[in-house]
């Protein structure tokens, strides 16, 4: 990714290792960035402009999240990822209606005082009984509490951000009935590499397993043409969220087909295989969409700066043995 003077200087190995293990891996972030086009680069260099420290650069980083992707819904324009200029990134639109995986912390939820009487309501009515979340027709009270749920729930998303999602394929051979058998909340959050949950030791976290199609994504970005997006699927790029050491850039490889690799935290030897990660244009959910409930309750394995480097080393040596990518990355010795 081409940076400004300051920010290379920044994102030079030799400067982010004087800072902590954590700032390194997410200065390398920017350093491997191949799907970022050069106006978007510009332009976000321009954005930052000449910050001197990680902290400051960090802090602008996640000021430009909140001006060009993390868009509110009021606003007549879509995020960045998904307008002309990210270009390089834009996935096939043409991708065959197939399954889309999500996994969302609604914790948050239980504590809103204009939705926690429903949070919980809904909560106590579908954990214990989640093949009722599977059904079509509920009883008239259970059916209007799961809907009030998710228009409250929608209501509060107010942002047009991007989606983080993977391929029900990918996951037990696209059985969800199979998926929701197996310890999903844990199985998800290691293999899409969600180091930040749980974020509070002792309290686990609430999730909710969602489940939606490609054409209802190429459908929501339909319906806001005017917001200037032109894609309804992107990879994911450095410039796409808050810096973070549990992400790591895909090489480019095919055009249209280049996905993200998510890193995951449940192994230690080099992966021969990866999760595929795209960005979908952002949706309403429906009620249909909510598939199971779960907790996150244990942490995952990458507890200290030393742990991020050596699971990077081994993605991106995985990452190397793909056909065309032999140079992709560093080792972070």
């Amino acid at each position: 990714m081409n940076l400004s003077p300051s920010l290379e200087s920044l994102a030079a190995d030799g400067s982010a290792a004087k800072t902590n293990e954590l700032t390194r891996c997410e200065a390398a972030n920017f350093r491997w960035e191949q799907a970022v086009s050069d106006q978007r680069a510009y332009d976000y260099s321009d954005y930052v402009g000449d910050v001197a420290t990680h902290p400051d650069w960090k802090a602008e980083h996640k000021s430009y999240l909140a001006t060009s992707v993390h868009v509110a819904k009021d606003l007549p324009r879509s995020a960045e990822t998904f307008t002309a200029i990210n270009g390089p990134a834009h996935l096939n639109e043409s991708l065959d209606n197939t399954y889309l995986l999500r996994l969302e912390s609604i914790g948050y939820l239980f504590d809103d005082p204009l939705l926690s009487a429903t949070a919980q309501a809904f909560w106590q009515r579908f954990y214990n009984s989640r093949k009722d979340l599977g059904k079509s027709d509920l009883p008239e009270d259970a059916e209007l509490l799961r809907s009030e749920f998710v228009r409250l729930w929608n209501d509060k998303r107010t942002q047009m951000r991007p989606l983080f999602a993977t391929f029900l394929n990918d996951f037990e051979g696209g059985n969800l009935d199979k998926l929701i058998k197996a310890d999903w909340p844990h199985i998800l959050r290691d293999r899409l590499g969600l180091t930040h949950w749980p974020s509070t030791a002792g309290k686990p976290l609430a999730v909710a397993l969602m489940c939606y199609q490609v054409d209802e994504v190429r459908r929501a970005r339909t319906l806001a043409g005017r917001k200037g997006a032109v894609a309804s699927f992107t990879r994911p790029t450095v410039l796409d969220a808050e810096m973070s050491a549990a992400f790591i850039p895909a090489p480019s490889q095919s055009s249209n087909q280049s996905y993200g690799y998510t890193l995951d935290l449940s192994i230690d030897r080099i992966p021969d295989a990866f999760t595929p990660e795209l960005l979908t244009f952002p949706i309403d959910y429906q009620p249909k969409h909510i598939k199971a409930l779960g907790f996150i309750s244990r942490p995952h394995a990458l507890q200290s700066g030393h742990d991020y480097l050596q699971a990077r080393n081994r993605h991106i040596q995985g990452l190397q043995n793909l056909s065309g990518c032999e140079g992709f990355g560093e080792m972070l010795a």
